[in-house]
């Protein structure tokens, strides 16, 4: 979910922050965001359990995949069209005055100066995904249950004992993954700002 839902956000954020598409992509872009962010998860769960009842994605880990990315966009999106609307406007005019496309520019240029902020996205997606439950409980297999699911499940048969140590298992991963995370944006923050300064000093010689 995360990896899936990082590429997507970026791509869309891209879209809306940085593209010369018409103003209808951007604008129905935006709108998903908007819808998706005003979805309770377990209308969200309920909906697909129905769209797909009787499909190749029922109860499959793909489709959960898929509603987890669709009920966590809104957050990322905005995270990432923030970070991506503050650069400088002018990058993708100089590249292409010096004959780079644009797809050339977004990948040398805007990609390591937005790092930071594709891990703080995949971060969100990670971390929301290991805790949440309100979708997936309609969408869960017996052969795709995930954890969260099977503490639910668990609680029903009184085997609070597992679901303690399952608890604390959720709870490891996410403190040790945010850790993680948040060393790797600091790291990647620090080395933008040290090759921005490096440019300007040069700029100055």
């Amino acid at each position: 979910t995360a990896a899936a839902g990082t590429l997507i956000t970026y791509g869309a954020a891209l879209i809306t922050a940085r593209s010369n598409l018409g103003r209808g992509y951007k604008r129905t872009i935006e709108s998903i965001a908007l819808v998706t962010n005003a979805i309770p998860g377990m209308v969200l769960g309920v909906s697909y359990l129905f769209l797909f009842s009787g499909t190749s994605l029922q109860n499959t880990l793909l489709l959960m995949v898929l509603c987890n990315i669709v009920h966590y966009f809104s957050t990322p999106y905005l995270m990432m069209k923030n970070a991506l609307s503050k650069m400088n406007a002018g990058w993708e005019t100089t590249a292409m005055l010096m004959g780079d496309s644009w797809l050339k520019t977004i990948l040398r240029v805007v990609t390591p100066n937005a790092l930071s902020s594709l891990i703080e996205v995949f971060s969100y997606y990670f971390i929301n995904s290991m805790v949440t439950i309100s979708a997936l409980i309609f969408l869960a297999g017996a052969r795709t249950m995930v954890l969260t699911t099977k503490i639910k499940q668990l609680q029903y048969i009184n085997e609070y004992d597992q679901v303690f140590v399952l608890s604390l298992l959720i709870l490891a991963t996410n403190l040790i993954a945010k850790a993680i995370f948040t060393w790797l944006a600091n790291k990647s923050s620090r080395k933008g700002s040290s090759n921005a300064k490096k440019r300007k000093e040069m700029k100055a010689s």
